[in-house]
């Protein structure tokens, strides 16, 4: 017997599998078990949080939404973090008031890093692109944070591993306060769907849904540090058709 978790996001479904605590895998004796280190523990929070973060991204926005960067013009930029968290809260205000005018949600996730060797202090959101008569996502960021051009296109083959990779990466300690990303409270959590499977084994090499394939390099099968039992993990991508599916 195993779990699989499924987590559907969009067009993408992520599988993980993995035997519970409590049941065993097959061939794997119990004493292999092994008490999790303050490293082991480590190591997952940030395997989760990265995972977290992803999902969050896949479950709302899509391909051509924006991977924005706030820059600061020279003689404006802030030398402490909580000034610059301010600056970032102000531009979260007027975008989220200049939506809610229209009737349309605004929904971001957000984080504040400072430049290679101590270099400027600037701002990296994910958001989603809407051109409407009501709402315009670039006019709109260019007129509360004049001078913008970095927009970055949401695409990264559809999955956003390391852009959820680098978003946790420049969580830091900075003036004392912990700079972590911030997320609008109106984004979808994804939960995963868990089946109980009573089967001893998986296939190691999986097969897709009808309509979907899996991406290229992202099944591992590997064995859990602590407990050595086995697992895998895998993402499946909806066909589009004409699109290329490797």
């Amino acid at each position: 017997m195993y779990v699989q978790n499924e987590w559907h996001l969009g067009k993408v479904i992520e599988v993980e599998k993995h035997y519970p605590g409590n049941y065993g895998a097959p061939g794997v004796p119990r004493s292999k078990k092994r008490k999790r280190t303050p490293e082991d523990i480590a190591r997952q929070n940030l395997t989760n949080k990265n995972k977290r973060v992803q999902r969050l991204i896949l479950a709302n926005f899509k391909e051509g939404d924006w991977h924005l960067i706030l820059k600061y013009r020279p003689g404006q930029r802030p030398e402490v973090f909580d000034e610059a968290k301010q600056h970032l809260k102000q531009f979260v205000s007027d975008m989220r008031k200049a939506y809610k005018a229209a009737g349309v949600p605004f929904k971001y996730i957000a984080v504040t890093e400072r430049g290679k060797r101590g270099q400027a202090l600037h701002h990296h959101l994910v958001i989603e692109d809407i051109a409407t008569d009501q709402v315009n996502t670039v006019k709109l960021v260019k007129k509360f944070w004049p001078g913008t051009e970095a927009f970055v296109d949401l695409y990264e083959d559809g999955d956003y591993k390391k852009l959820a990779e680098y978003i946790v990466k420049k969580e830091t300690k900075e003036d004392g306060t912990w700079a972590t990303y911030t997320r609008s409270r109106n984004l979808i959590t994804p939960k995963p769907i868990r089946k109980v499977i009573n089967r001893k084994r998986w296939s190691m090499d999986p097969k897709p849904k009808k309509g979907y394939y899996i991406v290229k390099d992202s099944v591992v099968n590997g064995f859990n540090p602590v407990t050595e039992y086995p697992y895998q993990h895998y993402t499946m991508k909806l066909i589009d058709p004409g699109g290329d599916t490797s």
